[in-house]
């Protein structure tokens, strides 16, 4: 098991997060769920940052001293460095790191004048956590950013070091379009036990045709083709539904859930094996029964080799991930929910912590699947807003 160490930075005095093959990021808002990816995303832009690039894969056991941003890289938008300290903090050093075992990639940053745009990593704690153990070493690395792009008439193309949907999934009709080229097709190939092999979904061979699989497994019916036009230097996706009768229709007519959920599907069929795809809000414009079969396609993803970080806030993700348990398209030992929560306390006891030094941050409760699909707790908060409200139901009838 992979754990992901904090301490010092933003809401979290000191926490460690358990990271496994389908790991979940759940619990209310304000939590602490978005600042361990960010502790993460900033922990991997440091390495690729920072360390010495060995021709396909980082190596980072040397601090050269180069300062690591903490805006607009990955998304972040962490402000300046006295925003990334706790509010009541006493130390001005932020610990982040990753570890298996003993082993370990663990860096100390220093947080400067505490106006800077950047933090300094001063310090290698641990350096033993090497390719290909450590999967941030690789140089491939997923991330898809909650607010994704939503429906577009096309999207620009760029040039990029491995095939990528980007931070918002801005480049996927570029990428579906690329991997099914004559040059690409042949050396790309998808993981055997990432494809969906129904004949009542699979049509044919390509990429597009494993995606649209997926795709249309998961939003009944939807399928797309992608065109890129090199002159214009710009890709675009067509869309098909039950409704068009093969009349391609624009994304910009469609709804968002297919925009926002394709960049997804792109993303596991193409990662590399034990690398990082890290998602944020899977069931984002997705109807209910959509979002626990995006669930079940995760858990089938994970079982591949991919290491999937997902934050969520659906119960039906959940179930779709349990259900995936159940039928052994992944082991249930291989899924960890991690739930973020602020523990109750009264007034006593906060003041009571206070004089002992004791600081206020959220926790993390690590919550796991048996064989079943069932999860072994339910914490009080934990997706039980559907029996609080029919309480409160029965009651107002009373």
């Amino acid at each position: 098991m992979i754990t992901l160490s904090i301490k010092n930075f933003k809401c979290f005095y000191g926490i460690n997060v358990p990271i496994n093959d389908l790991t979940i990021f759940a619990g209310g808002n304000g939590n602490g769920k978005s600042t361990a990816i960010q502790a993460l995303l900033l922990l991997r832009r440091t390495i690729e940052h920072c360390s010495e690039w060995k021709g396909d894969h980082f190596e980072y056991i040397i601090t050269n001293k180069l300062n690591v941003e903490l805006n607009e890289v990955y998304c972040l938008g962490l402000g300046n460095s006295l925003n990334v300290l706790p509010t009541e903090f006493k130390e001005t050093e932020i610990e982040l790191g990753l570890s298996e075992g003993e082993k370990g990639t663990v860096v100390k940053y220093t947080t400067n004048n505490l106006n800077e745009l950047w933090i300094t990593p001063n310090e290698l704690l641990k350096k033993d956590y090497k390719y290909p153990e450590n999967p941030l070493m690789f140089q491939e690395f997923y991330y898809l950013n909650a607010e994704r792009i939503g429906p577009r008439i096309n999207q620009g193309i760029k040039f990029y070091d491995y095939p990528n949907v980007g931070f918002k999934g801005e480049f996927t009709a570029q990428i579906i379009a690329d991997l099914d080229s004559l040059e690409v097709e042949s050396k790309f190939k998808i993981d055997p036990n990432r494809i969906l092999n129904d004949p009542e979904y699979l049509k044919g061979s390509k990429f597009q045709h494993h995606v649209n699989a997926w795709l249309s497994k998961i939003i009944d019916g939807v399928t797309i083709v992608p065109v890129k036009d090199s002159d214009t230097h710009t890709a675009r996706i067509i869309v098909d539904n039950l409704y068009s009768n093969g009349k391609g229709i624009f994304p910009t007519n469609t709804g968002f859930g297919i925009s926002y959920s394709l960049p997804i599907i792109v993303s596991c069929l193409l990662a590399k094996k034990d690398s990082i795809l890290i998602i944020e809000n899977p069931e984002a414009h997705l109807h209910p029964s959509a979002q626990s079969k995006m669930g079940e396609f995760l858990g089938v993803m994970a079982n591949s080799g991919v290491k999937i970080i997902v934050e969520t806030h659906s119960d039906h993700i959940i179930n779709g991930i349990q259900i995936a348990v159940a039928k052994k398209a992944i082991h249930h030992k291989n899924v960890t929910i991690n739930y973020f929560f602020k523990e109750d306390k009264t007034k006593q006891e906060i003041q009571e912590d206070k004089v002992l030094g004791i600081k206020q941050q959220p926790n993390v409760k690590p919550i796991h699947i048996n064989e079943k699909g069932e999860l072994t707790e339910w914490p009080k908060g934990f997706f039980d807003q559907t029996q609080i409200d029919y309480v409160k139901l029965l009651n107002l009838k009373k």
